[in-house]
């Protein structure tokens, strides 16, 4: 039958065999004068084999984050040349009633604005949004 564990207790399953050592005192009793020390195993894995290992795998990763800034860097290009295909122009402000940053897409050729991020109707309710405040919060942000 298996007793289900509760939340509290904790189940340990160590697999190395541990196998009894004689004390000091029962050695000497034995007539054995010699001091008893207890052997320690030999790990499985050296520490030179773990960092070999950490070795391969660092160079494995850094492999991969230089392919990845390499494919960055080819899709950044693609861009900028689709980019300069198109006649237009990039303009930043900041609107001073919301304190926010617009950006204006803009036609070089014939000045048209193509967009605005973000639109007129959003800037308008944030300038509406700071005109109520102290109207409807008690304090003043």
């Amino acid at each position: 039958m298996v007793k289900p564990m509760s939340g509290n207790e904790i189940s340990i399953n160590v697999g190395a065999q541990v196998t009894p050592q004689p004390s000091a005192a029962h050695a000497a009793k034995a007539g054995n004068a010699q001091n008893i020390t207890p052997v320690k195993p030999e790990p499985s894995i050296s520490a030179e084999d773990v960092g070999r290992a950490a070795a391969a795998r660092k160079g494995e990763s850094m492999q991969q984050i230089n392919e990845a800034i390499e494919h960055l860097d080819d899709a950044i290009e693609a861009l900028n040349a689709a980019v300069r295909k198109v006649p237009t122009s990039l303009h930043f402000s900041i609107d001073d009633a919301s304190n926010r940053f617009v950006v204006q897409v803009t036609d070089t050729n014939t000045g048209e604005i193509i967009r605005k991020v973000p639109g007129d109707a959003i800037l308008r309710i944030a300038r509406q949004i700071e005109s109520l405040k102290g109207v409807l919060f008690d304090d003043t942000f």
